[in-house]
């Protein structure tokens, strides 16, 4: 029970990493999202690129509306009403169509407080799992139905223009779809009108929704603006070209807002000094993303030193342990060193009680323990079938040592010793597996 403690620790401290790194992934999934092919933060850098002042949004900073010329809004959710159920299987997690889910509330103020484009929702979560665009990876046209009457496009049906890459030029740029994604222009509302299409197929329409003072633009297929399609044809120049039919002359930051929730905030009038109240909720901060996954990472770490420490500097075990032979101590080895310095005293008893234990530690690395007088014999059988000399000679000066050290003159002792000690090492040269010093 008592080497179990150790492991039990271990083990418990390697599950909670594992736990912290994948599933205390709290605030890390939107994150997830936005870096993978159907996100939109490929759009930071292309607009950099232009010149174009741009910010991501990030659910710690709320930023200024007036300091903002825009916001650009991709939708991720299916059905503003409705939560989603989060996947409990690979299956299901494949077939998902909402990634972010957004409250209807959350989805109108955003349209109200700034100009805004948005973009529709084109692909299950399989494609950020598999990186396979692919009918399977789509979310079915009729799927979208309710988010369409749910914006203000009632009556507007989803087109697809199947497995094939569509070309052709939108705002001047000759942009390349895959499963391209349009509305189809007979069926637009009236509060809408186009601004890039490809024959029929309208692909940027603009829209008076809600209570706004502005006009909304739509796009309907997110590959021309998501990391996904910014690799394809002339589509980065299509997104800059977008921001700046949409935008006009921009010198404020266009905001990339890719969370559900609101963190824009209206221009505070109160400029007096507010103190700062710290809660509980400051203190829960270093445990959401990433401090969770260093957390994680710590506990990785200090499992695998404590198992190592466990293992190599562990519980010494006593000199009669019958084990493996990895518990001798530092200790037991000094001690083993001692004994052979008192030889020099003349001390024959001690010689033949020497070589006798030596020859039982050989016997039992090579046999197993417990073999008594019966051991050294098959030991000694079993060498002279390899190498009958070394065996005659080596039996014949352990069996002198133990049999007649006791009596012989010191001089004869050394001889003998210095023999028997060639010869051991002899012996555990041919079984390199033996943990037996022959530097006495």
């Amino acid at each position: 029970m008592g080497n179990k403690g150790p492991m039990v620790v271990v083990a418990g401290l390697i599950l909670a990493g594992l736990a912290g790194l994948f599933l205390l992934r709290g605030g890390e999934d939107g994150r997830y999202i936005d870096r993978s092919v159907i996100g939109l933060h490929g759009l930071i850098p292309v607009y950099e690129a232009d010149n174009l002042p741009v910010r991501a949004s990030n659910r710690r900073l709320h930023p200024n509306r007036k300091d903002l010329s825009f916001r650009l809004l991709p939708l991720y959710d299916i059905d503003l009403d409705k939560p989603p159920q989060r996947p409990t299987t690979k299956d299901e997690l494949f077939h998902q169509q909402t990634q972010k889910d957004m409250e209807r509330f959350a989805f109108e103020t955003k349209l109200i407080e700034l100009p805004t484009v948005l973009v529709l929702p084109k692909w299950r979560t399989g494609f950020v799992e598999t990186g396979i665009a692919h009918e399977q990876t789509l979310i079915r046209s009729g799927n979208l139905s309710r988010l369409l009457r749910q914006i203000g496009l009632k009556g507007a049906r989803i087109n697809r223009a199947g497995p094939e890459f569509l070309r052709g030029p939108l705002f001047g740029a000759d942009v390349a779809l895959f499963q391209a994604q349009s509305l189809p222009r007979d069926v637009l509302p009236e509060h809408c009108q186009p601004e890039a299409a490809l024959g029929e197929s309208v692909f940027v329409l603009s829209c008076d929704l809600l209570e706004a003072e502005h006009a909304t633009w739509i796009v309907t297929d997110p590959d021309l603006l998501n990391n996904h399609g910014l690799g394809l044809g002339d589509n980065a120049r299509f997104a800059t070209a977008l921001a700046r039919r949409f935008g006009g002359e921009i010198t404020r930051d266009i905001y990339v807002d890719t969370s559900p929730t609101l963190l824009t905030e209206y221009e505070v009038t109160d400029e007096e000094r507010r103190d700062y109240e710290r809660t509980a909720d400051d203190f829960g901060r270093m445990f959401d993303y990433p401090f969770n996954v260093l957390w994680a990472m710590l506990a990785l770490v200090i499992a695998v030193v404590y198992w190592r420490g466990t293992r190599r500097f562990g519980p010494v075990r006593p000199l009669d342990d019958p084990g493996d032979g990895h518990g001798i101590s530092r200790e037991a080895s000094i001690a083993a060193k001692a004994r052979l310095l008192r030889l020099s005293g003349h001390d024959g008893h001690l010689v033949s009680d020497f070589v006798q234990a030596q020859l039982v530690d050989i016997t039992r690395q090579v046999f197993g323990p417990d073999q008594g007088a019966a051991g050294q014999d098959r030991l000694f059988a079993h060498l002279a079938r390899q190498d009958p000399t070394l065996a005659r000679e080596f039996e014949a000066t352990a069996r002198a040592l133990i049999s007649e050290a006791p009596s012989l003159p010191q001089a004869e002792i050394y001889r003998l010793l210095g023999t028997y000690k060639l010869l051991l090492k002899q012996v555990v040269e041919r079984y390199g597996s033996l943990r037996i010093s022959t530097n006495h």
